[in-house]
Formats: C-alpha cells, structure tokens, sequence
C-alpha cells in the first residue's frame, strides 16, 4: 500500500505522555546499543506503570496537528505487555489508534530496539526524548525532534531539532516535507 502521506514517528513516554513524577531519567550513554544484562526492576510491573498518566502539555493537539498533515505511528520501548494500556490510553487520550510498535523483551536496550525499528519504516522524521535514541536515530532518518529536556542538552546534531511542544515542530516538519521529495521517498 502506498502513503499519500509522509510519515512521522513519535516516542510515547516524555513526548506525548508525561514521565512517572515529572521525571526523564534518560541521559547520555556509551553502551546505548549493548544488550542490558539485566532488566529493570520494574519490567514485570511495566504495565501497570502506564495507568492513569496524563498527557505531556500541548501533546494532543501537536499530534492532532500533526497527524492532519502526516500519517504518524507510535514507536515505544514500552514492553509488549502494556500493549492494550498503552493502545487504550492513545485511543481515550490522545483520541486515535495509530499503528503501534512496542518491545517484546527487556534484553534489547530502548535506544537499539528504536534505532533497529524506525530506519525501515523511512519516516520523515521521530519525535524523541531520550538523548541516546535521538543520536542513534540521526545517523540513520532524515530528521529526529528533541524535547527539550535538562537530561538531554548538549545533544546536538544538524539534523535534530529541539522543541518545547510537538507543535513547536510543525512548521518545520511542512518545510521538510516540501523539500524532501514525494511521499515515501
């Protein structure tokens, strides 16, 4: 099937969903890539780690926005096991159900399971938050969007952009896009 429309992918967690007590944990990592020889703690319980969170400030109607001009996926490290959460909270949430990809097993780091995931979907662009997966990314997708957060300043490359909101983002995105060539290109 062909797209009509250039496609965007977003991170869930500190893009469109806010972090456990306002937190981003991420920060830069030499291992990014490695297999984690140990899972967290809380993977067995992940999925109970989604309930009743709220969105992040200006998240719904940036990807409302967004999902206008863009077909747009979900990419999240988030463990398979929080599917149906996660698909629920989008669906009440942020009032869609787009496709959605999460992690099947903790052995793969966030950052190798996106940096593996997204380049063969050939987005346009990933709305990250973790500094790690935006650098990963940027070697291998045309554009990374970075929420600004204190744990990933510093992270710097031509080709990512950091933002405030996902709205922020749109202006930019529509200037990519014309520039960029046809859909799926």
């Amino acid at each position: 099937m062909v797209r009509t429309k250039r496609l965007v992918t977003f991170d869930i967690d500190g893009v469109l969903c806010r972090n456990p007590f306002g937190i981003n944990p991420g920060g830069l990592s030499a291992d990014a890539t490695s297999p984690s020889r140990l899972p967290r703690p809380t993977w067995p319980l992940e999925r109970w780690l989604y309930l009743r969170r709220k969105p992040m400030p200006g998240a719904v109607e940036g990807f409302r926005a967004v999902s206008e001009r863009f077909d747009c996926a979900v990419v999240s490290a988030r463990g398979e096991g929080a599917r149906r959460l996660t698909e629920d909270w989008l669906r009440h949430t942020v009032g869609v159900s787009p496709p959605l990809r999460l992690r099947s097993s903790w052995r793969e780091r966030s950052s190798a399971f996106k940096a593996r995931v997204i380049p063969p979907l050939r987005p346009l662009a990933h709305f990250e938050d973790d500094p790690n997966t935006a650098l990963l990314l940027a070697e291998r997708i045309p554009h990374v969007f970075l929420v600004d957060w204190p744990r990933n300043r510093g992270v710097e490359r031509e080709n990512i952009h950091r933002i405030d909101c996902i709205a922020d983002a749109l202006p930019v995105l529509e200037k990519l896009a014309r520039n960029s060539g046809p859909s799926g290109a």
